[in-house]
């Protein structure tokens, strides 16, 4: 098993002494936009949300560590915030609701109906209230039928609860070989060598604490002003950190460390991963986001190895990444991948939201136009930086093992973005997206947004016109003021599901420092197929399975995924909205490690439905 790595380990501190290549910048200083965007029709309807959290019985409040992050504010991930995952605990069929927290305990909520929940923590034993919560992952790694949970934390240990079945759960870690004990952050389950159970993708980042235990709780150790001007100076960099770490199932409830085996290399600071088929050639492929520097694309061999194939399929990748989803953005089948960008946000001056200049919009470097030669760029090939972009990325899939980056057409870009969810708000049978952003103390206020997949054109930015913004209680937080200054809302982590059963699909939203966001969707009931998938000779989760539905002229693409997003988790119902379809002809479903499709015809609509995959 892969040890954690020692606590003199080089830091981001230990940079200050490192190369400082220059970043190399043209001439000509602009803070013009070149090359002005239109403003983008809205060509579908607009979902309507409401938020009603205070009738919704959660009393959930996220809270920040005021050391780090308020009276002592400092730039380190102390500020990055916990996440959210949804999964149906109990196995009554209603999605359950887990937030997660810094100075917990965290908090699971038990759907009971009608968009009320109860709060179950304590029964369920899934409080880890001695730690700071990073990221967790949902999924039934020994195919019993429940849902397990595996948490992260920073330096508090990382924990595997394997469900009862009877909604409880027992720690064990111990046992399974999952005791990594450092600055873990994102989590995921998948099928790597497609053998029927589910294995396990840990991210870690770079260490960014001290030996000193914090005054504030004795569970966390204080932290150290991570040197963003050092790091902006030097894109090309590959500045270490602890090694990600890739545990094999061996199917008898204890897992193995494969990581080198395997043929993964990512070991900097890497706050996300996501999987997706991306050559459908039936082995699911692995990207890791990274917070400062190029990320990482693994092809699967198919042989229980993986090989990078960053370079060539990709070429440039987002600098400061954060959450990364794929999904299938224009319905030719082939996953495409949406990264967000946040780290390279971060020269905007925090009192100064005038100097928020345009936000739709990248720079040739991570100071925008603070230096020397900062400029907005239309063109990847304008980047100040060999393989890097400052700012989100849209890497549409060209079926051929390459992508195209096309963010700024696609009208994808924004400031401080953290997270992803991804589901259809409207129906209509396109996936649309949801990007909690924003920063909270000592900066100001920032909306989240909510982008709706359109046909012919752009996605259209629609938060305020579907009520997602302002938020309910306003863009500050009441008697949260630190020497003065309002501390205002942030979003870190989203997810999604149709909590009340209505056909439309709700988001849930992991704030930091204050109460969440329960959004229900208000918009008249669309016509939608809602599928449960479990696998027999697959993983019982199903994750990996790919679904083809047909409903008339129209032919719709999904692929059941675990958490990714960052720190996310939404429901394992395949929501697949039908626009003005009222009948589906049939759903064509490739099992992880089949080759031909199981079809199913004439599925009911209007409930969820469980396809079972067959024996034989």
């Amino acid at each position: 098993m892969r040890r954690p790595l020692p606590l003199l380990m080089i830091t981001l501190l230990s940079l200050a002494g490192c190369e400082r290549a220059p970043t190399p910048a043209p001439t000509n200083v602009t803070t013009e936009d070149p090359a002005a965007l239109a403003p983008v029709a809205v060509t579908v309807d607009i979902p309507t949300f409401t938020d009603v959290l205070e009738e919704s019985g959660i009393a959930f409040r996220h809270h920040f560590l005021d050391s780090e992050t308020g009276s002592n504010y400092r730039i380190n991930p102390y500020d990055h915030g916990s996440g959210i995952y949804v999964a149906d605990v109990d196995g009554d069929g209603l999605d359950d609701i887990y937030f997660l927290d810094f100075l917990g305990p965290n908090a699971l909520y038990r759907n009971t109906g009608g968009m009320r929940f109860e709060d179950i923590t304590e029964r369920a034993g899934v409080a880890v209230d001695r730690a700071l919560s990073v990221g967790a992952a949902f999924g039934d790694y020994d195919n019993d039928g429940d849902q397990d949970l595996f948490v992260t934390t920073y330096r508090g240990g990382n924990h595997l609860f394997r469900n009862r079945g009877d909604g409880t759960f027992e720690d064990v870690t111990s046992t399974a070989g999952l005791e990594y004990d450092g600055h873990s952050s994102a989590a995921t389950w998948f099928d790597y060598d497609v053998d029927g159970d589910l294995d396990l993708y840990l991210n870690n980042i770079g260490k960014f604490t001290t030996e000193t235990i914090s005054h504030e709780a004795d569970f966390f150790y204080s932290g150290v002003e991570l040197p963003f001007p050092v790091l902006a100076r030097a894109p090309n960099q590959r500045n270490p950190g602890e090694a990600d770490v890739l545990y094999r199932n061996d199917g008898d409830g204890t897992f193995s460390d494969v990581t080198n085996a395997a043929g993964i290399d990512a070991g900097e600071w890497n706050g996300d991963a996501a999987v997706a088929d991306i050559d459908l050639d039936g082995d699911p492929d692995l990207y890791v986001s990274n917070m400062f520097g190029t990320n990482h694309l693994f092809r699967n061999r198919g042989d229980g190895t993986f090989e990078e194939i960053t370079d060539t399929a990709l070429r440039w990748t987002s600098w400061g990444g954060m959450g990364a989803r794929f999904f299938d953005g224009n319905g030719d089948a082939h996953p495409d991948l949406y990264v967000v960008d946040m780290h390279s946000d971060m020269w905007v001056d925090a009192d100064k939201p005038e100097d928020l200049t345009h936000p739709e919009e990248k720079y040739n470097t991570p100071l925008g136009h603070t230096v020397g030669g900062g400029r907005v760029i239309t063109s990847p090939e304008e980047s100040a930086a060999r393989a890097a972009l400052f700012g989100n990325t849209y890497f549409e899939n060209n079926g051929d093992g390459t992508f195209t980056e096309r963010s700024r057409e696609a009208r994808l870009e924004m400031w401080w973005p953290w997270g992803i969810a991804v589901g259809d708000f409207n129906n209509d049978g396109r996936e649309d997206l949801f990007v909690p952003s924003g920063m909270g103390y000592p900066f100001f206020y920032y909306p989240n947004h909510l982008f709706l997949n359109q046909p012919d054109g752009p996605f259209a930015e629609v938060a305020r016109q579907a009520g997602i913004e302002p938020p309910a209680l306003g863009e500050t937080i009441d008697g949260a003021a630190i020497r003065g200054e309002a501390f205002t809302r942030s979003s870190r982590t989203a997810a999604v599901a149709d909590f009340d059963r209505d056909g439309d699909v709700d988001i849930v939203v992991n704030n930091f420092n204050h109460e969440p966001y329960l959004l229900r969707n208000d918009t008249p009931a669309g016509s939608s197929l809602r599928i449960l998938l479990r696998g027999r000779r697959a993983n019982r989760d199903a994750i990996g399975a790919r679904v083809r539905v047909v409903a008339g002229d129209r032919v719709i693409h999904r692929e059941r995924t675990g958490a990714a997003g960052y720190l996310t988790q939404s429901s394992a119902v395949m929501h697949i909205g039908l626009g003005d379809a009222t009948s589906v002809e049939r759903v064509e479903i490739l099992w992880p490690g089949r080759t031909t499709p199981h079809v199913v015809t004439d599925p009911p609509l209007g409930e969820v439905i469980e396809i079972v995959e067959p024996a034989e």
